[in-house]
């Protein structure tokens, strides 16, 4: 092998090495790194109720963001409670996709609208079940705990 080919392929396996290190890293400071194992099957989302996209609560919790956006197909909020919660959650009104902000400057606050898109962080506040998808997960990933511990501040640890 030529010497410029070795180190293109040295270089990409350091940096492939730090990025996979990056993510054992965050996984174990969010206190879930069994996250890590969760191969984002989907099988969670059939059975969750709201029709969240649950496989974004392993992965808030393995990059230890729970500011990250998950989608929701059944959740229902008033307008307020959306606009209180996150300005830039996805809201659908008379099927018109829009910013909470957007939909707080057109529509009455008590108005009923459809989440779209919203953070872990406020899925995990809104979910009353916590976590029923957990029993359809094929390697048994303990998705409650990310989703109690989420609902305490919003915060891993």
């Amino acid at each position: 092998m030529e010497k410029k080919f070795r180190q293109v392929n040295v270089l990409t396996f350091v940096g492939i090495t730090v990025v996979m290190a990056t993510l054992v890293i965050t996984a174990f400071q969010s206190g879930h790194p069994w996250s890590l194992t969760c191969y984002q099957c989907r099988a969670c989302n059939l059975k969750c109720p709201l029709g969240y996209d649950v496989a974004k609560y392993v992965a808030a919790a393995y990059s230890n963001n729970p500011d990250i956006y998950m989608s929701a197909q059944n959740l229902q909020l008033r307008l307020k409670t959306a606009y209180e919660t996150d300005p830039n959650m996805i809201v659908e009104i008379d099927g018109n996709e829009m910013t909470a902000m957007e939909a707080h400057k057109k529509y009455p606050e008590d108005m009923m609208v459809y989440v779209r898109k919203l953070r872990v962080k406020d899925a995990a506040r809104f979910d009353p079940l916590e976590g029923a998808c957990e029993t359809t997960c094929p390697i048994g990933l303990p998705i409650t705990s990310i989703i109690r511990d989420l609902k305490e501040d919003g915060k891993f640890g």
